[in-house]
C-alpha cells in the first residue's frame, strides 16, 4: 500500500536530521530545501501509487485463480440485477442492496475443477517426431488451454449445469475475465455411472442372510430395521466423500465398506463405468471394465448415485468356526 506524502515527507526529515552537515540550514517556513522535500515526496508518492494499481493488475493468474474465480460467478448478470463492474484493477460483481442469501443463492457453480495439459506430457520421449506430428499432438490433446469442469447442487445431489442460459453466461462472464489469448475449455456434464459387483461377508447377528435364498430381497437388511441396507449406503457415503474431480480408489472403497458395523469382509469382483449417455445419444455408452485399475476419475468429476448399480452376494461371516 502507497505510503501518504506526509509520512514520506516525515521519513526525509527524520534521514536529514542524521547528517551533521545539514544542521545549519535554516528553519523558516519558507526555506527552499522544504520545498524541494515535498517535491521529492510527492514525486514519491505518486510512483508508489503506480506501483500499486500494477499490482493489483498484474496478479498472476494461476490455476487456482481461475477456480476461484468461476466459484464466484453470480448468475443474475443477464438481468441486470448483479452487474459485473471493474473495480480496483479487476472485474467484480456489484452485490450492493442483496442480502447474503440472495447472494449465495446466485453463486450456481458449486463445484469446479481446473486442469491443463503440457505438451511434454503428450509427447512420447522414444519417438523421434517432425514438427508436424509435434503440432498435430498439440492441437489433438488441446496443449495450452485451460479445462473447467463445473457442476451445481440440486437438492443434496452434484449435477451439471442444464439450465443453457446459466451455462451460456457463466462461459461468457469466463470469456470476460479471462486473459488475453487464453483459451478455456468449460464442460459440465451428467455424472458419470458406475457398476459394482461385490461380495461381502456379513456378520449374521447384525444383518440378515438367507443362504438358501439368495434372492430375498431382505437379504443384507439390518435385523432391526429391514429398510436399513448398510452395504448400499455405505457405497453411496463413501462415493459422496469423494472431493469433485477425486479419484475412485478402490482400496479406500474397500477400507470404508469394513469400517461400516456389520460389514466384515467386502471383495471387490467387478468395477464398470462409463460416461453419462448424452441426450442426443441412441443408445448408453458401453461400460469399460476398469477392475483391475487401481483408481480413476470420473469424466464429469463424480458419479451420478441415481445411476448406481450395486450387485451384492452376501455370504454369513462364520468359517472362524473352522478354527476352534
Amino acid at each position: 500500500m502507497a505510503r501518504t506524502i506526509a509520512e514520506i515527507q516525515n521519513e526525509i526529515l527524520i534521514e536529514k536530521g542524521k547528517q551533521s552537515s545539514l544542521n545549519n540550514l535554516t528553519d523558516s517556513k519558507t526555506a527552499i530545501w522544504k520545498l524541494w522535500i515535498n517535491i521529492v515526496a510527492t514525486a514519491i508518492w505518486i510512483h508508489e501509487k503506480i506501483v500499486e494499481k500494477n499490482a493489483l493488475i498484474s496478479r498472476p493468474h494461476t490455476l487456482n485463480w481461475y477456480r476461484s474465480q468461476a466459484l464466484n460467478f453470480h448468475y443474475g448478470l443477464s438481468l441486470n440485477k448483479i452487474p459485473l463492474v471493474w473495480k480496483d484493477g479487476s472485474y467484480q460483481f456489484d452485490t450492493t442492496g442483496l442480502d447474503e442469501t440472495e447472494i449465495e443463492k446466485s453463486k450456481i457453480i458449486k463445484h469446479c475443477a481446473v486442469s491443463e495439459i503440457d505438451l511434454e506430457t503428450v509427447l512420447d520421449p522414444t519417438k523421434r517426431k517432425d514438427r508436424e506430428a509435434i503440432f498435430s499432438d498439440y492441437f489433438r490433446n488441446k496443449v495450452g488451454v485451460v479445462f473447467l469442469k463445473v457442476a451445481t447442487v440440486k437438492g443434496d445431489k452434484i449435477s451439471r449445469i442444464d439450465v443453457p442460459n446459466e451455462l451460456y453466461a457463466f462461459k461468457e462472464y469466463m470469456t470476460k475475465i479471462k486473459d488475453a489469448g487464453n483459451h478455456i475449455f468449460i464442460s459440465s456434464d451428467n455424472g458419470d455411472i458406475l457398476k459394482l459387483n461385490l461380495t461381502v461377508y456379513v456378520d449374521p447377528l447384525t444383518i440378515f442372510i438367507d443362504p438358501a435364498n439368495p434372492a430375498n430381497p431382505k437379504n443384507g437388511s439390518l435385523i432391526q430395521n429391514e429398510n436399513v441396507y448398510p452395504v448400499q449406503d455405505a457405497v453411496k457415503e463413501h462415493l459422496k466423500s469423494i472431493e469433485f474431480n477425486g479419484a475412485f480408489v478402490k482400496t479406500y472403497f474397500v477400507d470404508a465398506l469394513q469400517n461400516t458395523p456389520g460389514i466384515k469382509i467386502p471383495v471387490v469382483n467387478k468395477v464398470e463405468t462409463s460416461w453419462a449417455k448424452n441426450p442426443n445419444d441412441q443408445v448408453n455408452p458401453p461400460l469399460e471394465n476398469v477392475t483391475k485399475t487401481e483408481y480413476f476419475i470420473p469424466n464429469s468429476g463424480y458419479f451420478d448415485l441415481d445411476a448406481l448399480e450395486v450387485q451384492v452376494n452376501y455370504i454369513p461371516y462364520t468359517f472362524y468356526r473352522d478354527k476352534q
